[in-house]
């Protein structure tokens, strides 16, 4: 699209240029196309575009004959560099990264289905294929189930780039927000977990069952990277998921690899209270933690 808007003003400033020409010149017209050229001539260094050749117009170029024109031609091209390498790319990039809305009222997390809120975004993204990895989810809640917070990440590959969606729930005013975003690279895309595989084996879990199995904590976590892991050392409270079931893992396979969820209670280490009373600060720590590993590949024995 930008190539075709660069052409277009090309077009456009040769149509107004050329019938300024105030004194007879030999190949006048091409000479207006170079000057527009020569002033929209770019160069990157470090990610940064700067309108060489504009700077060298001003250094190096003194014409003789139909010199306004010539200006103008070079001014225009540096003006058609700002647009379409500065302005465009920035309004493009605002634009796609706008904050799209889902007005949504989630129930508890015991009762909610992440595979129906993960099928309403894609739906709302306008996403029908299922190439989609998943990246850094988690979500926090409380005994009751009332989530405090839910976030996670999608990546896209488009042939050498990437699409990363950014989605986190507002509590606040019940609705998810979606940010969209262009990357050059991912260097863990290779290792994250295709989203809508990790989002039938979290269905499987029973969150209710397993949170009051860990007792009676302020809040919940269930926590994911996305991404494959390799595990030395046992926790001896490892689980995997095979067909629907869930088994311990015994610590005499280890090492094994495979994706998985974390869930763990926050236990409250510290508090600090102000005159008032009022908590100014807290801290927490993990506890009652169990990882459900899923696509496990064990050593062999």
């Amino acid at each position: 699209m930008l190539s075709i808007i660069y052409t277009v003003l090309l077009i456009v400033s040769f149509i107004l240029l050329v019938r300024r020409k105030a004194e007879t010149e030999a190949y006048f017209s091409l000479k207006i196309v170079g000057y527009f050229i020569l002033g929209s001539f770019a160069i990157n260094l470090n990610q940064f575009t700067l309108p060489l050749g504009f700077i060298l117009y001003l250094l190096f170029f003194r014409p003789k004959l139909n010199v306004d024109v010539k200006q103008m031609a070079a001014v225009f091209g540096v003006a058609a560099f700002i647009l379409v390498h500065w302005i465009l790319p920035f309004a493009i990039n605002e634009w796609q990264s706008r904050p799209i809305m889902i007005e949504r009222e989630l129930d508890s997390v015991y009762t909610l289905n992440f595979q129906d809120e993960y099928d309403q975004i894609k739906e709302k993204l306008k996403i029908v294929h299922n190439h989609l990895r998943l990246d850094d989810f988690e979500v926090n809640y409380g005994q009751n189930g009332q989530i405090t917070d839910l976030r996670w990440q999608l990546l896209e590959q488009n042939g050498n780039n990437y699409t990363l969606y950014q989605i986190r729930y507002d509590t606040e005013n019940n609705r998810y927000e979606l940010r969209r975003s262009q990357l050059d690279s991912w260097l863990q895309y290779d290792r994250l977990i295709a989203a809508d595989y990790f989002f039938d084996n979290l269905t499987i879990l029973d969150i209710k069952d397993i949170t009051l199995a860990k007792g009676n904590f302020s809040s919940y976590v269930i926590r994911s990277s996305g991404q494959r892991t390799y595990h030395e050392l046992g926790s001896g409270n490892s689980l995997f998921i095979s067909n629907g079931d869930i088994h311990l893992i015994d610590d005499e396979k280890l090492p094994f690899e495979g994706y998985y969820i974390s869930t763990f209670a926050l236990k409250k280490t510290e508090e600090k209270k102000d005159d008032n009373g009022n908590i100014i600060f807290e801290s927490f720590e993990g506890a009652e933690s169990s990882d459900y590993l899923f696509d496990v590949n064990f050593s062999e024995e």
